[in-house]
């Protein structure tokens, strides 16, 4: 037998230090999951985390308003199906702010189409109501009839444009189309890449969340609407110098006791309406812009889910919940509008205390809320609003002293940072470079504005 002899080289000290040196920074974690499975990460040191943290969360500043991002899982699939928009509007009287949080489900093509139509379609409709010369109080309510009109009409255009694509409004009718008929419908014509059966299905069958907010250029009036589970979280400083939040929304999903009873409600009669605390046992938020299966007779989910060929569809998943699809709809696409006076003297629930007192206001979707677990929603506005507020102190006391400028730190990256691990940079480190296929924390948005 012949045998093969291997020579080796020994390795010089130096490329073994050099190979140390490589993996010294490397640790592995369970990521808290308490099983024999372990993944790998990288430490960080400052301030080499901070612009880790920079470099995912984008951070965005518009006027007064901050903004991040963070999806830190880089597989394609798991991208971040959070949007939101921070724009300041030239209207007659002034500069409003628009800020909103979106936050998709199922697939992109519903969260990307109305975060951006949402702007514009409520930016013409508040200009021809700043035009109507009505009085301020007049003036307070018709806003939020604008904001929740413009929310549920988006909504019913997609739901609208989907049914169009069908050749008949009844059920019976509809199950008689051929499977490559269906197939055709769902395609839409080749030459009209932006009116295809396609683009209208998706649209409609995916889904996002909505939070918006409004404030008038004298920052006398918020207006906050939202339907699904963002959540709005408005700060002050009292006049003993204590920062102190509350939550301004109700938030829409199963964790809700009245959104539960309201579907019950309406559904008496099926008792898995609201199964595992969730809309037919499937969608979390228990009100959201599209999600047209849960809107409509059960043939268009049948028709859909088996024919439409989508990467973000699996057919195995979907058609097990047709069969709960009865007396639709089961979800809602109404937002719940708040007014809220921010002056001392204006009415009904402004703000309390010195109206020269700094105010902010906290937008942020679900994922925020997640890595707070444990955590009733008062607490976490309260905590929230205590970390930005020592932030903003912070700054204040470096402006006095002449040490700084205290302009331009990002207060949503300051609320971030703390939420993913704060000071502890090793737990920052592992939720940032973890080296997992798939997603280990939700999406997290964040908008912080500045109203004083």
């Amino acid at each position: 037998m012949d045998l093969r002899v291997i020579d080796l080289t020994p390795v010089s000290e130096s490329q073994l230090r050099r190979a140390f040196d490589e993996v010294k920074d490397f640790a592995t974690t369970d990521m808290d999951r308490g099983g024999p499975e372990r993944w790998t990460y990288r430490m960080l040191p400052e301030p080499a985390v901070e612009e880790e943290l920079r470099k995912l969360a984008c951070p965005q500043t518009v006027g007064r308003a901050d903004a991040v991002t963070l999806q830190p899982c880089r597989t394609w699939h798991y991208r971040s199906q959070d949007r939101h928009r921070v724009e300041e509007w030239a209207m007659p009287g002034g500069t409003w702010t628009y800020t909103a949080v979106f936050d998709g489900h199922m697939n992109h093509h519903t969260v990307d189409h109305i975060s951006a139509a949402l702007g514009p379609h409520l930016k013409d409709s508040l200009a021809a109501a700043l035009r109507s010369g009505h009085s301020q109080s007049a003036l307070n309510t018709l806003v939020s009839g604008v904001i929740g009109h413009s929310l549920e009409s988006l909504d019913g255009a997609l739901v609208s444009d989907f049914l169009d694509v069908f050749p008949s409004s009844k059920p019976e009718e509809l199950r008689r189309l051929q499977p490559s008929r269906v197939k055709q419908l769902l395609r839409g014509p080749p030459t009209d890449r932006k009116n295809t059966g396609h683009l209208k299905a998706a649209r409609a069958f995916g889904g996002t969340t909505a939070l918006v907010a409004l404030v008038d250029p004298t920052e006398s009036y918020l207006w906050v609407a939202n339907v699904g589970d963002c959540v709005a979280v408005l700060g002050q400083k009292d006049p003993a110098g204590t920062w102190r939040g509350s939550v301004v929304n109700s938030i829409h999903n199963g964790s809700n006791p009245g959104e539960l009873e309201r579907i019950r409600a309406e559904h008496p009669e099926e008792t898995d309406c609201t199964w595992n605390n969730r809309v037919l046992g499937f969608l979390a938020p228990t009100r959201a812009i599209g999600d047209a299966w849960l809107k409509l007779p059960a043939v268009y989910a049948e028709l859909t889910f088996k024919h439409l060929d989508a990467d973000w569809l699996t057919a195995e998943v979907m058609e097990p919940h047709i069969p709960r699809i009865r007396t639709p709809p089961y979800l809602s696409s109404k937002p719940d509008v708040y007014h809220i006076p921010l002056r001392k003297g204006e009415g009904r629930g402004q703000v309390s205390g010195n109206a020269a007192q700094p105010r902010i206001l906290i937008l942020c979707s679900d994922g925020l809320s997640d890595l707070y677990e444990g955590y009733s929603f008062q607490d976490m506005a309260e905590e929230w609003v205590q970390v930005v507020g020592r932030e903003l102190d912070s700054l204040d006391s470096r402006t006095t002293a002449g040490s700084g400028t205290g302009s331009r730190a990002n207060l949503a990256m300051t609320l971030l940072r703390e939420a993913i691990g704060g000071s502890d940079t090793q737990l920052v480190s592992r939720n940032l470079t973890v080296e997992m296929e798939e997603r280990w924390m939700d999406d997290t948005t964040i908008v912080v504005q500045r109203l004083v």
